[in-house]
C-alpha cells in the first residue's frame, strides 16, 4: 500500500515591532517537529513608525539569508480596495482590511489542503482578535492557533533565535469550531469574504438549531405535549393559563409539561430542564415555522 503524502505545513503569522515572534514560533515549532514549509508575514506599512518598517525589513533579510534555506517567506501588507496601505489598524475600514487578508490566506491555505499554524502574538489587539474569529470559521481539528509567550533576557535581548534556557514559549489557543465538518468541503469554500462567511456559518447554526429543536417537538412529545408546550413557548403562558385555554385540569398540564422537561433533559443532553430552558431551546423552532408558513 503506498505511503500517504505528507500534507504541507504553513505559518501565518501577524507581525507588529518585534520580528522575533515570527522567528521564534518558527524555531519552537520545528522543534515540535513540524515541517514547515512556507509563512506568511502580515503587516501594516508604517513608514511614519520606523520599528514596524525595521521589522518587516529583518524578516525579509531573514527570508533571503541561510537560517531557513527550504522556507518560502510571503509578505502581505494589509491594503484598502484601492491597494493603499494602512500604517494601523484602528480604523474601521483598515480593521476590515486585515481581517480580510488573514480570512483569505487561511481559506487559500486550507483550499490547497495544507496544516495550518496561526501565530497572532504580533501587532494590534484587534488584528488578534480577527486571528481568532479566522480559526473559528475555517479552521480543522489539524490547525492550531498559537500566541507567543516571552520574558527575561530572550524578551530583552530581542534575540531571533531563543536559546537554551530563555523563557519563549507557545502557548495554544483553544478554538471552538464552528462545525465538525472541515468547512472547506461546505458552502463557505466558495466564499472570499469573511463577512460573508460569517452570515452563512450564522444562518447554517440557526438552521441546524431549528431542526434540532423541530425532530424533539415532532420527534419527541406527544400530541397533547406539543399542545402544552406551544403555548407555553409561544405565549410564555403559566399552568393555569394553558389548562385553561386547552379545557385540561391544572395538574394535567402540569404532568405533560414535567414529561416535557424530562424529555428535553434527554435529548440535549443537559443537566435539568425547566420552564425558562425549555422556552429557550424551543423558541427557534417556534419562530421559524411561523415565519416559514
Amino acid at each position: 500500500m503506498a505511503a500517504l503524502t505528507p500534507k504541507t505545513i504553513t505559518l501565518i503569522a501577524t507581525l507588529g515591532t518585534e520580528p522575533q515572534v515570527v522567528t521564534a514560533t518558527l524555531d519552537l515549532l520545528y522543534n515540535q517537529g513540524e515541517s514547515i514549509r512556507s509563512v506568511a508575514v502580515v503587516h501594516t506599512v508604517a513608514p511614519s513608525n520606523p520599528p514596524i518598517q525595521n521589522a518587516v525589513q529583518t524578516l525579509q533579510q531573514v527570508a533571503q539569508g541561510e537560517s531557513y534555506p527550504a522556507l518560502r517567506f510571503t509578505f502581505h501588507p494589509i491594503t484598502g480596495p484601492n491597494g493603499q496601505p494602512y500604517e494601523d489598524v484602528e480604523s474601521e475600514p483598515a480593521s476590515r482590511a486585515a481581517f480580510t487578508l488573514l480570512y483569505r490566506l487561511v481559506r487559500q491555505a486550507k483550499l490547497s489542503r495544507e496544516k495550518v499554524h496561526l501565530c497572532i502574538a504580533g501587532g494590534r489587539k484587534v488584528t488578534s482578535i480577527f486571528g481568532m474569529a479566522v480559526a473559528q470559521l475555517l479552521f480543522d481539528e489539524e490547525d492550531c492557533l498559537w500566541h507567543l509567550y516571552s520574558s527575561g533576557e530572550f524578551l530583552e535581548s530581542k534575540r531571533l533565535h531563543p536559546q537554551p534556557g530563555d523563557e519563549v514559549h507557545l502557548l495554544r489557543i483553544p478554538v471552538a469550531l464552528w462545525s465538525s465538518v472541515s468547512p472547506i468541503l461546505l458552502d463557505i469554500a466558495k466564499v472570499d469574504d469573511p463577512y460573508q462567511a460569517y452570515e452563512r456559518q450564522r444562518s447554517s447554526k440557526l438552521h441546524e438549531e431549528y431542526q434540532r429543536a423541530k425532530r424533539f417537538v415532532e420527534g419527541e412529545l406527544t400530541h397533547s405535549e406539543r399542545q402544552a408546550v406551544a403555548l407555553l413557548v409561544q405565549e410564555m403562558l403559566s399552568d393555569e393559563e394553558i389548562a385553561r385555554r386547552l379545557h385540561k385540569s391544572k395538574r394535567t398540564i402540569e404532568q405533560q409539561l414535567r414529561t416535557a422537561y424530562r424529555k428535553a433533559r434527554d435529548y440535549y443532553q443537559v443537566g435539568e430542564v425547566g420552564r425558562v430552558h425549555l422556552i429557550a431551546l424551543l423558541k427557534i423552532y417556534y419562530t421559524l415555522r411561523e415565519e416559514r408558513g
